[in-house]
């Protein structure tokens, strides 16, 4: 009677492992830590007006974590500014925690984000946020926002993050 109580254990204990992996089989799910952070843009004559890369300082509060759920937490305790653009900070500024909930979904090899909130774009700017991975340890999470203001501007900024 033990072997039999003991096989029913085992099989339930199969059970629970297995349906726990087919919920996390996505390569994303999990939490990434920031590494580094590019931001650049283009005028209109496709030229970069600006190019600054941070690689600190980065702390534990600045991740981004993909739910099995479809949901993703960005979460950052700084503003980083573009050191060559003219009045903006040349230094990254502190800030409370702050975390924002976006939803994922697979388009091919990449991950679009899109808004948890029904927001409506005032300005008629078209912002695409997308996610890549890069390898199986890096994750790239790219933010293209097209916009005018004084002309055309084209500005990315590449987040890298890593396991």
């Amino acid at each position: 009677m033990k072997l039999y109580y003991a096989l029913f254990i085992a099989i339930l204990l199969a059970i629970g492992i297995s349906s726990c992996k087919k919920g996390n089989s996505d390569p994303i799910t999990g939490k990434w830590q920031q590494t580094k952070l590019r931001m650049y843009e283009f005028d209109d004559n496709n030229v970069i007006s600006y190019d600054t890369t941070y690689l600190a300082p980065f702390t534990n509060l600045d991740y981004a974590r993909f739910n099995v759920n479809s949901t993703c937490n960005l979460s950052s305790d700084h503003y980083y500014y573009p050191n060559d653009k003219e009045g903006f900070p040349t230094t990254p500024q502190a800030i409370p925690q702050n975390i924002e909930t976006w939803k994922y979904t697979r388009v091919g090899a990449k991950y679009a984000l899109s808004s948890t909130s029904d927001l409506i774009n005032p300005g008629g700017f078209d912002i695409r946020d997308t996610v890549s991975l890069i390898n199986g340890n890096t994750l790239l999470l790219r933010v293209s926002n097209y916009g005018h203001g004084g002309g055309h501007v084209y500005s990315i900024s590449d987040s890298y993050y890593t396991r």
